[in-house]
């Protein structure tokens, strides 16, 4: 556990969020946070704003000194040097995110959803060099998964079919941002995968590549600690999981037996094996076929128009044609389908399945009860 002697320490030794970022994020201004911090008494609204915005559960803050428990997923997530390269902003998304997974799992809990468990890989080599690690891991998952060397029409619609134990969120982390996935497990989180629906992973091929590339941090990085993982698209950063990841996703997408035939076809067949049988994104492929096939394609990408296709089959459901604009991406598709399940069900109140929506009570929630097929009774509506 982490002990802090009250609101203001949380606040700057936690996630490092400014007095303003604060101030903004919860709606209390920045006058009233400093006498919060001060000592005044807050309200339970403003607990709960509070708690929202540091990713943790409003009765942690009652008390002076604030305890963080053992096993939390938000201290995985501040010690990333990943994270405090980020700004004010962009860690609040971040943080939103990761909220939102916690949610995800609350509901699953309320409903008695069983989501199973990841398929047992043999853990990496560390003696090798991290491609290989993740090479390995590549190929016993395909192995796990009858595979084979095929090409996968679908990742999204292969973690839902075999991988059910991982949920899989959209968000919005910022469109300038290289933030391309967020990966999530500890006691109240995961095994949950975030993507940013902006950016770079607004190609449905980098997608692909992004959600291979955090299931490999949950199968190879989950120790008994909480996990959490901020990965950009390719990115080095010079970290061994990260070499390792990018080495998974590319592989388990590829198999190097694939690529390795490839070494005596012409360069511009090779990239079309990759990147339209495999739908590899062209920055992997390149990579890809130096690395293992010798094979040398120019640095910028030849034009290709989108496939809109691929683009269907790698968005996730009930996010882009969501009925309730004001919920926020991490909050439609799976959370939103759960929450108004559990309200139209009664098992939550209607300002409950509100709260998880990202939304007030007086916003419409029965369209997006209609929307999933879920009917709200009488009572649901009233209470």
């Amino acid at each position: 556990m982490v002990t802090f002697s009250g609101l203001r320490e949380l606040r700057e030794r936690l996630l490092g969020f400014r007095p303003e970022t604060v101030a903004e994020l919860t709606g209390l201004g920045r006058a009233r946070l400093e006498a919060i911090e001060r000592g005044e008494a807050p309200s339970v609204y403003e607990l709960e704003r509070l708690a929202d915005a540091y990713g943790v559960d409003p009765d942690i803050l009652w008390d002076e000194p604030i305890v963080v428990p053992a096993g939390h997923g938000v201290q995985a997530l501040a010690s990333l040097e990943e994270f405090q390269e980020l700004g004010d902003m962009t860690r609040a998304r971040v943080v939103r995110a990761a909220n939102a997974a916690r949610d995800l799992v609350v509901l699953r809990r309320r409903l008695g959803v069983e989501s199973g468990s990841l398929p047992a890989l043999r853990a990496p080599d560390h003696r090798a060099e991290p491609y290989r690690q993740g090479a390995d891991l590549a190929h016993q998952l395909r192995q796990k998964l009858g595979l084979g060397a095929a090409p996968i029409e679908s990742m999204r619609d292969l973690v839902a079919a075999k991988l059910g134990a991982v949920a899989v969120l959209a968000a919005d982390l910022g469109r300038a941002s290289r933030l391309a996935g967020l990966g999530f497990a500890d006691t109240t989180r995961g095994p949950t995968v975030v993507l940013n629906r902006f950016g770079k992973n607004e190609n449905a091929a980098v997608r692909r590549v992004s959600l291979a590339h955090e299931l490999c941090h949950l199968f190879a990085d989950r120790t008994g600690e909480p996990l959490a993982s901020i990965s950009g698209y390719l990115s080095e950063k010079g970290l061994e999981r990260e070499q390792r990841a990018n080495s998974f996703a590319v592989r388990f997408l590829c198999p190097e037996a694939v690529v390795r035939g490839l070494r005596t076809v012409r360069e511009e067949d090779a990239m079309r094996v990759l990147m339209d049988e495999y739908k590899l994104p062209y920055q992997a492929t390149r990579l890809y076929l130096r690395n293992e096939a010798s094979i040398v394609l120019p640095e910028a990408e030849p034009g290709k128009l989108p496939d809109p296709l691929l683009e269907g089959r790698e968005t996730l459901p009930a996010v882009f044609d969501f009925p309730l604009a004001e919920v926020p991406l991490e909050r439609r598709g799976v959370l939103a389908e759960l929450a108004v399940r559990a309200w139209c069900r009664g098992l939550i109140p209607r300002d409950a399945c509100a709260r998880y929506l990202g939304v007030t009570p007086g916003h419409p929630i029965e369209r997006v009860a209609d929307f999933f097929d879920e009917e709200p009774t009488s009572e649901s509506i009233a209470g």
